[in-house]
Parts: structure tokens; sequence; C-alpha cells
């Protein structure tokens, strides 16, 4: 808020930080005064794609400062997922939305796709790399994602880019009170990726770790009233197990079968590959 851009993209909103904000109507009123710091020059780049993004448009509709809108709708999005080196469709609307930017600012399409093409990606933000488990050259991908809506994305990436092979995931809550809040959201994503449809189950198997305690940022009560057991218990399916962060290690030296490994969280758990 202590911000006044010139232009302000805005990919997407949803429930989060729900420690500091009280629900989806003060973040989107928090969007609403961040955007109202455009001057009458500066650009508003919107995902129309998004109700949350629609709903803060309405109410800014009087404001005289440009609005230019991406979707996954528009035809560059097909000519981006063939080109870009990182895959899942939250990427093309990142794709998108720096397009919009670029054209904003006069940049030709040529040299914009250009630099999406080389684009290889960010550290810890599907990140892929190579080693061996039991002699076995495995996959590893790792990754920050933390909230419901990013664990979903990264693992339908995963499963789009590697649609035959066995996929693990170890992923590590982050923080008490965003597992709380976000609890069912967690459960619906779990169940989503773990069920088997007409198709391949996105995910194989699930490897629920400790939460991730974030300091100075929880609530005694909340920490006693969530933990990943109770995660695991709700997901109830044998393809989702909890095993305690310094047990992960040796566990997946001895039952790991599988091709790809999705190591995924915002704590500690970036360490692990190291110890494998």
């Amino acid at each position: 808020m202590n911000y006044w851009p010139k232009i302000i993209v805005l990919t997407n909103i949803e429930r989060e930080h729900l420690d500091y904000y009280r629900d989806l109507e003060h973040i989107i009123k928090t969007f609403r005064e961040y955007v109202c710091h455009l001057s009458e020059d500066g650009v508003l780049i919107a995902n129309e794609d998004d109700c949350n993004i629609l709903n803060l448009k309405s109410q800014i509709s009087n404001l005289k400062f440009k609005t230019k809108n991406f979707s996954i709708k528009q035809k560059e999005a097909e000519e981006l997922k063939k080109i870009l080196k990182i895959p899942g469709q939250h990427n093309i609307y990142n794709a998108l939305a720096a397009l919009t930017v670029a054209r904003e600012l006069g940049i030709s399409d040529d040299v914009s796709f250009e630099a999406l093409l080389k684009y290889q990606g960010a550290w810890r933000r599907f990140e892929i790399s190579e080693k061996k488990i039991n002699g076995k050259k495995i996959t590893i991908i790792e990754d920050y994602g933390h909230h419901p809506t990013e664990v979903l994305a990264t693992l339908k990436a995963a499963r789009e880019k590697f649609p035959d092979r066995k996929i693990w995931c170890v992923f590590q809550p982050h923080q008490y009170q965003r597992t709380f809040f976000l609890f069912d959201d967690f459960i619906r994503v779990f169940l989503e990726v773990l069920k088997e449809s007409t198709d391949k189950a996105v995910l194989d198997n699930l490897i629920l770790t400790d939460i991730y305690d974030v300091a100075g940022r929880e609530k005694e009560d909340v920490k006693k009233r969530v933990n990943s057991k109770t995660v695991c218990e709700k997901i109830n399916l044998p393809s989702a197990k909890h095993i305690q962060r310094g047990e992960i290690a040796d566990y997946l030296k001895n039952n790991f079968d599988g091709d790809v490994l999705i190591i995924m969280g915002a704590g500690s758990i970036y360490d692990l590959r190291k110890e494998l």
C-alpha cells in the first residue's frame, strides 16, 4: 500500500493470509484501495477470467486510468502453450499478463515471444532436476507452492508434463493458520488429484509432513486444532500418508517406486533433496 505504480497487474484474487485479512471481501477492498493509487495515465492489467477481479473492477468503473484485460480465451494463449518451457495453465496466464504489459510499453510481439520462449522459470517454481534414489534416476520437481490453488496448479502441471509417469508429492503445509482457515480447500484439492477418474490420477502418492511453524504468526489455540495428521485423516485414502519431517528421507529410500518426486512447500522442505 506504500507504492504508487504506473502499471498494476492483477492475475487473481482469492482467500489467503487470513491471519491478517478478515475474509475475501476485506482482501478485495484492500486490492481496490491499492488500484486506486493509479494516476490518470496509469494502466490496470487485469485477468478477466477471475471472478474476484471482475468484482473489483465493477467497484472502480468510475476511475479514469486505462484498463487492459487478458484471458486464456485469446488467440495468443495457444501459441504460448506451445512455446513455454514451463507447463501449467497458470504460467500461460502469467505469460499473457507479461505480453499485455509489454504491448503497453511499446515492446513488439516478436521481442516478447522470443523472451518468453527463452524463459526457464524461477528458483523453486517447478524447478526440475534429476537424482538417483536406490540406483534409479528420477525426476525431482521443487516448488514453493503452499496455497491450495498453487498446489493444484503445480500438480496438474506435473501431470501435463509427465502424462505417463508415476508421480509422488511430499508436501509441507506452511503455517498452522493457513492450514486451519483453508482446511476444506486443501482437502478438496488433494481428493481431486488423488482420485482416479476416467483418466489417470493427477497424483499417485502423497506424503504430508508436519506443518511448518511460522514464528510470530501462529496462535496457540489454532495449533491445537489442526495438524497434518488431521488433514490425512480427512483425505482418508491409502495413497495419502503422514510422515514426520525427520523420517521422510529414509521412508523414500525404502519405499519410493515412482518416476517423479515433487517436493513442495514454502518452509524447510527444500532441504529434502539434499537428504536423498
